[in-house]
């Protein structure tokens, strides 16, 4: 017991010996802060149900692209550009839940012309996000005249 007392001793000395160790370690701790901070932050949206390994950008392109790809197959659409406003959902109790929820949103499609095809657009976009009609925007995709 004696030697493993002497040989902490010894050591400790060495690190009091040590020039501004307390800057030292105020670094060590510091760093050691950073990388539980940046460790827990990336890896909560993956640990909230979004897809593993991805994150809430991921989950919303996916939706856009999906929602993109059915809309395009409604007769009278054509080429759809979608653009959503996403918003952090917040539950009853206060907290934050898994996924973004959607807020507005602007359809860009050869079609936006036509009254029944904006009519078509607004409802199914209504209908899948579950926002209101007045928060869904369907415009024509502009003409290049050469």
């Amino acid at each position: 017991m004696g030697k493993i007392k002497d040989k902490l001793a010894a050591a400790f000395e060495r690190v009091r010996s040590v020039r501004h160790i307390e800057i030292i370690i105020a670094v060590i701790a510091v760093t050691i802060m950073l990388f539980i901070y940046f460790g827990t932050s990336c890896s909560s949206s993956s640990d909230s149900g979004i897809q593993s390994g991805s994150g809430e950008y991921d989950y919303c392109e996916s939706v856009v692209a999906e929602l993109e790809r059915k809309l395009s197959e409604i007769d009278g659409v054509g080429e759809v550009s979608v653009l959503v406003n996403w918003t952090d959902s917040v539950s009853a109790d206060g907290s934050e839940s898994s996924f973004p929820k959607p807020e507005g949103v602007i359809i860009i499609c050869d079609g936006g012309n036509d009254i029944s095809v904006k009519l078509k657009l607004i409802s199914s976009v209504a209908s899948y996000f579950g926002i209101s009609e007045n928060k869904i925007n369907v415009l024509a995709k502009a003409t290049i005249q050469k």
